[in-house]
């Protein structure tokens, strides 16, 4: 106890020492506030451009803004373009449960129809009392280590929940293999991304969520591996790679316990899977395919602070993906109420 409330201690007087400030943009009226970094005696206007100059000076990037589906804000040299909109200060409202979205696509940052899934992902997280905050993708672009690493703490300490978002695959060089089948990794976008999501899981602040890609994201986080195609390492049906198949749930599971019944369809848009055992020290599978070689499906955090998923429940329009994603809120709020209890508890020590 006492360790905890020294760490404690210095952790708050190292925020007054903080070279980097967070604020919050909106480059259009209807976009997602997106959270931004700035450094000691910089502006807003400043960081703006500190970013967009780093995404289209970095050749290992170029394939990132390609494959991004915005060339309308491409101009004729190649370089991607912006407009300043709006900023806001960082100020969140703690009557609400706050969600950061971990991206991994520019086209996020844009306007509609080219942001239709986080402005669906946020949409449908406020519906059941959710405040959600994007981080871009590339998030510490243009920062040196010890700024990059001052922004991210600053977010770990902020949110009650993240929930990092489907695409495309993942470097294996960051799960320790080489790459076989893996289909187009930008290893820049998926190292910061990575140093994001471990950092989150890591301060044990607030509870994950993942997506497909996030859910392998989650995983490698872990320090676990993926298979890189599982209809060439497993013989895995093809509805696994675009269509729909039943999947079976544990029912006492945090995710799946409002459910009357074992078995549920769900969407599926994927051709990796994440390699845990049933006896995993770290998760606790939850759900799997009902194929002859069951994929991985579904897991929960052993500790409790996290859930992720291979399927998307924020394409699923039925009674399945509304309970879901009403569950990634109802399973933030009860981590946010356990961990004010803990904080309650430390305060008769103080």
């Amino acid at each position: 106890m006492y360790r905890i409330l020294v760490l404690l201690f210095i952790s708050i007087c190292s925020m007054d020492c903080l070279s980097i400030e967070v604020f919050l943009w909106k480059q259009f009226p209807d976009s997602v506030p997106i959270v931004m970094a700035k450094k000691e005696g910089e502006s807003p206007k400043e960081a703006i451009d500190r970013y967009f100059k780093k995404i289209n000076s970095t050749k290992s990037l170029n394939e990132l803004v390609a494959k991004s589906d915005i060339q309308d804000f491409v101009d004729e040299v190649g370089e991607l373009q912006f407009q300043y909109g709006e900023f806001q200060d960082f100020k969140l409202t703690h009557e609400r449960i706050n969600f950061i979205v971990v991206t991994n696509e520019l086209r996020e940052m844009y306007t509609a129809p080219y942001n239709s899934r986080i402005q669906n992902v946020s949409a449908r997280l406020k519906k059941y009392g959710a405040d959600v905050v994007m981080l871009p993708v590339v998030h510490d672009l243009g920062l040196n280590a010890i700024e990059a690493k001052e922004y991210r703490a600053i977010l770990f300490q902020s949110f009650d929940a993240d929930l990092v978002l489907g695409g495309d695959d993942i470097d294996p060089y960051l799960y320790g293999e080489k790459k076989t089948y893996a289909k187009n990794p930008i290893r820049k976008r998926d190292v910061s991304e990575l140093k994001f999501v471990r950092g989150f899981i890591e301060a044990k602040k607030g509870i994950s969520f993942g997506i497909c890609r996030g859910h392998q994201m989650c995983a490698v986080a872990n320090g676990k591996k993926l298979y890189q195609d599982i209809q060439i390492e497993k013989d895995a049906p093809a509805h696994h790679v675009k269509g729909e198949h039943p999947i079976l749930i544990d029912r006492s599971s945090d995710t799946f316990s409002m459910f009357d019944y074992e078995e549920i369809t769900v969407n599926s848009l994927h051709h990796q899977e994440v390699q845990v055992l049933d006896d995993d020290p770290d998760y606790k599978i939850t759900a799997k395919s009902l194929d002859d070689i069951p994929v991985v499906e579904a897991l929960e955090f052993r500790d409790g602070m996290g859930v992720t998923l291979q399927f998307h429940p924020e394409l699923m329009y039925d009674d399945i993906g509304e309970k879901i994603l009403e569950r990634f809120v109802l399973l933030a709020k009860r981590t946010k109420a356990q961990r004010s209890s803990c904080y309650n508890f430390i305060d008769l020590f103080r």
